[in-house]
C-alpha cells in the first residue's frame, strides 16, 4: 500500500515525464495520422468484405462502432462513412492497397514513437521490421473487425434459434443488444494490450504494463462521456470551423484520447521508478535499458 507522499511522487513524475517527452505535440500528430488514416482503412475493410463475397459485414461492424460512439462526435462522418460502404471494392485488392497499408499504418506508427517516448526506449528496430509491424497491426485489426462482424451477423441467428427451442431463454437474449457496449470496451482493451505489449521497442513484464492498460480504458471511457456531453450542451465547433465543425471535433477528441494513452504509459514508467526506489536499487534499474533517456524513441 503506498503512502500519500509516494502517491505525490508518481503523480509528478507522471506530468514532468509527460511534459518533457512532449506529450502532447505526439498526441497531436497521432490524432492527425488516425484521422488520415481512417478512410482507407475502411476502404481496406470495404474491399476485404467485397473479396469474400458480402459487403454487409463491413456495414455491420461499422454501423455497430457507430452506435457505440458519442452520437454528437459520430454524427458528422456518417454520410462520407456510408458513401465508402455503400460500394463494393473487391478490384481494390492490387497494388493499391500497398499505399491503403502504409498509410493506415502510419497512427500504428505515431503510437509507437509516442509510448517509446513514455517508457524511456530507443528504437533499436530496423525500418522494414518497423514496416511489417506496422502493417501487421493493420492486418490484425481489421481481422478482428471482420470477426466482429461475423458476430454481429450470426449473433440475432443465434438467438433466435434459442429463443425457439430453448424455453425460458428469452430473459437471458434480451439483453444481446445491450452487450455492444462491453464488447467495445473488450475490443478497446485488446487494442491497447497489443499496443503496450508489441510497440514499445522492448518487451514489458504484464505486471509492468497493466496499470497503465486499466488506467487507459477507464479513463477513455470517462473522457468520452464527458465530451459527448460537453458537445450536446455547451460546445458549437459549426459558429466557428463551419463545415469542418465534425472534423475539428473528432480531432479533438482523438487528441484526448491519445495524450491518455501516452499518459498511460508514463504511468507505468512512473511506478517501476516509484518500485525502483522502495526497494532502494538506482532509479530505473528495472527498465533493462542503460540508453533509456539517450534517444528520442523514434
Amino acid at each position: 500500500m503506498m503512502d500519500a507522499p509516494a502517491i505525490w511522487r508518481i503523480i509528478r513524475n507522471v506530468y514532468v515525464r509527460f511534459t518533457a517527452d512532449d506529450g502532447l505535440p505526439l498526441a497531436g500528430n497521432i490524432a492527425f495520422r488516425t484521422i488520415l488514416s481512417i478512410f482507407p482503412f475502411l476502404i481496406i475493410l470495404t474491399a476485404l468484405a467485397g473479396f469474400i463475397g458480402n459487403l454487409d459485414l463491413a456495414r455491420d461492424v461499422v454501423t455497430f462502432l457507430m452506435e457505440t460512439g458519442p452520437d454528437e462526435l459520430v454524427a458528422p462522418f456518417v454520410p462520407e462513412i456510408q458513401s465508402i460502404l455503400s460500394e463494393p471494392r473487391s478490384d481494390f485488392l492490387s497494388l493499391g492497397i500497398l499505399l491503403t497499408l502504409w498509410t493506415a499504418s502510419g497512427g500504428v506508427d505515431s503510437i509507437r514513437i509516442g509510448l517509446n517516448r513514455a517508457y524511456g526506449l530507443q528504437e533499436h528496430r530496423r525500418w522494414h521490421v518497423l514496416l511489417i509491424q506496422n502493417a501487421l497491426f493493420v492486418v490484425a485489426g481489421l481481422a478482428m473487425l471482420l470477426s466482429l462482424a461475423l458476430l454481429i451477423v450470426f449473433g440475432p441467428i443465434m438467438v433466435r434459434f434459442l429463443e425457439d427451442w430453448v424455453p425460458g431463454v428469452e430473459a437471458v437474449t434480451a439483453y444481446y443488444h445491450a452487450l455492444r457496449y462491453p464488447v467495445a470496451v473488450l475490443f478497446l482493451s485488446l487494442a491497447v494490450t497489443a499496443a503496450h505489449l508489441f510497440l514499445p521497442a522492448r518487451w514489458l513484464p504484464w505486471r509492468q504494463i497493466l496499470p497503465g492498460i486499466c488506467f487507459t480504458v477507464c479513463v477513455w471511457l470517462a473522457v468520452a462521456v464527458a465530451y459527448s456531453v460537453y458537445l450536446a450542451r455547451i460546445a458549437d465547433f459549426a459558429s466557428t470551423y463551419a463545415g469542418l465543425g465534425g472534423l475539428i471535433a473528432g480531432m479533438i477528441f482523438l487528441y484526448l484520447m491519445a495524450a491518455v494513452l501516452l499518459l498511460g504509459g508514463e504511468l507505468n514508467r512512473a511506478l517501476r521508478l516509484e518500485r525502483d526506489r522502495a526497494t532502494g536499487r538506482p532509479e530505473g534499474e528495472s527498465l533493462g535499458d542503460p540508453d533509456r533517456d539517450k534517444g528520442d524513441g523514434a
